[in-house]
């Protein structure tokens, strides 16, 4: 009987990851920006062990939402004692919206249950009306300040984390792979792993080249941008904060192709150890998720059991 509850466990969630597989690659309207997107009871279906919650931050004053994925067996009195390693998930687009990755979970639920990757939280976070960025002179885009300084203690204090660098990792694509470079070589102390999806390498540059502009209407402080963090980090903090990086892009039907292939040799200049994927016949979008998938999973198990390891 269990064997049998298994099997339809499986292909309910294997049917759960074709039908988001389908929305993974539709296009939809970006709604108006708000700081709290509930999840749909579509999303909580498809993957059990996903929840939304709320915060009410102190840096913009405003109720920010935000959503975590535990583990089946998380809550089990048996694993009372058990941590876990978590990957922050930073979406992409603008502006801001928790629930935007939340159809990748059905994915992580499966390459655990297949034992592909170690029992993992997953948190997917708000990155406000500039998505993960601080911009001078614009209290309520702090989205990098909320992140670090506000979500991911929140999430320490809540969850059983691991909460070492060791068992953190963070993942973005576009503005969150963007974001990603940005924030994880910035802040090497926190996170062993990075995952850097088609990020706008080429924006980022003209952005250090400028001293901070990315156009008319958005300038960052200077050195504030995924050029700049990566040579401090090779300059200074390899040794004290290895990292385990992987950098992938679609081939040359993706608008980010170019940057990233700059961007590549960048680091391979800075002599920065990593893996770097082109993905064929892939434009810049959502259906990225689903070929690259099992090698970002690999990845990404193979660095926690490597980084927790060292440690």
């Amino acid at each position: 009987m269990m064997n049998l509850m298994n099997r339809l466990a499986r292909v309910g969630l294997v049917y759960c990851v074709v039908a988001f597989a389908l929305e993974l690659v539709a296009q939809n309207e970006k709604p108006p920006f708000a700081w709290v997107n509930p999840l749909t009871s579509k999303e909580l279906k498809a993957a059990p062990g996903l929840s939304h919650h709320t915060f009410k931050s102190k840096i913009i004053k405003k109720e920010v939402g935000y959503c975590v994925f535990v583990p089946e067996g998380y809550n089990n009195s048996r694993n009372k004692d058990r941590w876990y390693p978590v990957i922050y998930m930073v979406h992409g687009g603008r502006p801001g919206d928790e629930s935007r990755f939340a159809n990748r979970v059905p994915y992580i639920i499966e390459a655990i249950r297949d034992g592909d990757l170690i029992p993992t939280i997953v948190v997917f976070n708000n990155g406000g009306p500039v998505s993960h960025y601080n911009v001078p002179g614009r209290p309520d885009a702090r989205g990098k300040d909320l992140f670090v300084e506000e979500l991911m203690p929140l999430i320490a204090k809540n969850y059983r984390t691991i909460e070492t660098r060791e068992g953190r990792a963070l993942q973005g694509y576009s503005q969150g792979g963007r974001a990603t470079a940005r924030i994880g070589f910035g802040h090497p102390e926190l996170f062993s792993q990075l995952v850097i999806g088609s990020a706008g390498a080429a924006t980022e540059k003209r952005i250090q080249e400028t001293g901070g502009i990315e156009n008319e209407n958005l300038v960052f402080a200077p050195g504030d941008d995924m050029w700049t963090y990566a040579e401090i980090y090779a300059k200074n903090f390899t040794k004290k904060f290895p990292m385990e990086i992987f950098l992938h892009v679609g081939d040359e039907l993706d608008s980010n192709y170019e940057g990233n292939i700059a961007y590549d040799r960048f680091l391979t200049e800075l002599k920065l150890d990593h893996t770097f994927v082109v993905i064929p016949d892939q434009k810049h979008g959502g259906s990225a998720y689903l070929k690259i998938h099992d090698k970002i999973i690999r990845f990404q198990n193979d660095s926690f059991w490597k980084s927790l390891g060292r440690k």
